[in-house]
């Protein structure tokens, strides 16, 4: 408040000045105007004549000067707005590239910085938007093509009971890929809406995370990995089913990314008020320019699509833990694994972390 107060100071003052050494410049000029044109007698004034013709011709050219001198002063204050309303019809126009340089005066300065950042900001949205709607459409467009060709070809009736069982597994794999998607999408939607958790209890956090585990036998049992858990026994107070989905995510990643006979460190532990979570996987790790996006929406480091997934599990979480006043962090490099750290306030009210 003092800050726009200040800076609405600053431009009266501003304007205050402008307007005073215009009305100077008006009269200086006029004045040697008027006394010239009285020693050339282009003007007369005798002892003892009317003072109304004299005032009356010295009004028309302090006029005339006065407006002549607006005219070119005006162009120096207006034009960093002429400018300023320039780039702004560019930016309507969806140029989010324009760039403005004011010099002077200091909230010029301040005005240019500010407007550039805008449209970097506004340049990064639209990027990300389009982004997610190619990225949307391609995660959806795939499984919709394969059911919609095997079932083509199961409708022409010349495959054997083999092939036929081999398609219709496709199907049906693919069918469940796209329920996955619509209901993570909607789960994401439904989360991100949501400002205040109004279903907190309090639980044993090593319990949920001990099942989520469990849950996920099926999966890394198949791949022969090993877990190596070392958790502290922590209570928390939080939404049970959304921390749920964050262990399940993170844990399902840590199998996703693990070799075959990997194993995968999971660790609990208490620190100032706060309850620290970490996943470690032996997969390939990523590098600086993968870790900076992995929670963006549908964003996916393996561009091949050779990993299954949508790219929509890290934001979830991210959005989780934010509601619950928690954060995320990851540590990788590429060929040495990755490491998940969450840290969430126990009580669910503040966290240490900055």
């Amino acid at each position: 408040m003092k800050e726009h107060t200040g800076v609405r100071i600053k431009i009266t003052l501003l304007t205050t000045g402008f307007v005073f050494i215009l009305l100077v410049l008006t009269i200086f000029a006029s004045n040697t105007l008027i006394i010239f044109a009285l020693r050339h007698g282009w003007i007369k004034s005798e002892p003892g004549a009317h003072l109304v013709p004299l005032l009356f011709q010295s009004g028309i050219i302090s006029i005339i000067i006065g407006t002549i001198i607006s005219f070119f002063m005006s162009h120096f204050p207006l034009r960093p707005l002429h400018t300023l309303i320039r780039a702004i019809h560019e930016v309507s126009a969806g140029n989010y590239d324009v760039k403005i340089h004011l010099e002077h005066p200091k909230e010029f300065q301040e005005l240019s910085e500010c407007f550039n950042q805008m449209t970097e900001e506004l340049a990064g949205t639209e990027m990300f938007r389009s982004d997610f709607i190619n990225n949307f459409s391609h995660e959806f467009k795939t499984p919709i093509v394969s059911i919609l060709g095997f079932a083509k070809l199961l409708k022409s009736q010349e495959l054997d009971a083999r092939q036929s069982r081999e398609y219709l597994d496709i199907i049906i794999e693919e069918s469940r890929r796209l329920s996955e998607l619509s209901s993570t999408v909607l789960n994401l939607s439904k989360v991100e809406s949501l400002t205040l958790l109004a279903d907190k209890t309090s639980y044993s956090l090593s319990e949920q995370i001990r099942e989520a585990i469990l849950l996920l036998e099926s999966k890394w049992s198949k791949k022969q990995i090993d877990f190596d858990i070392d958790m502290e026994e922590v209570m928390i107070t939080a939404s049970r089913p959304l921390l749920k989905q964050v262990w399940m995510n993170l844990l399902d990643n840590a199998v996703k990314f693990s070799p075959s006979a990997g194993c995968i460190a999971v660790t609990l532990r208490s620190d100032n008020g706060d309850a620290v979570f970490a996943v470690k996987d032996q997969g390939e790790g990523m590098d600086d320019k993968i870790r900076k996006y992995i929670f963006d929406k549908f964003y996916q480091g393996d561009t091949s699509h050779h990993m299954e997934g949508n790219g929509l599990g890290l934001p979830l979480v991210k959005r989780i833990l934010e509601l619950h006043k928690g954060s995320i962090s990851v540590k990788s490099q590429t060929g040495k694994g990755s490491v998940f750290i969450v840290r969430l306030p126990k009580d669910g009210n503040h966290s240490t972390i900055c």
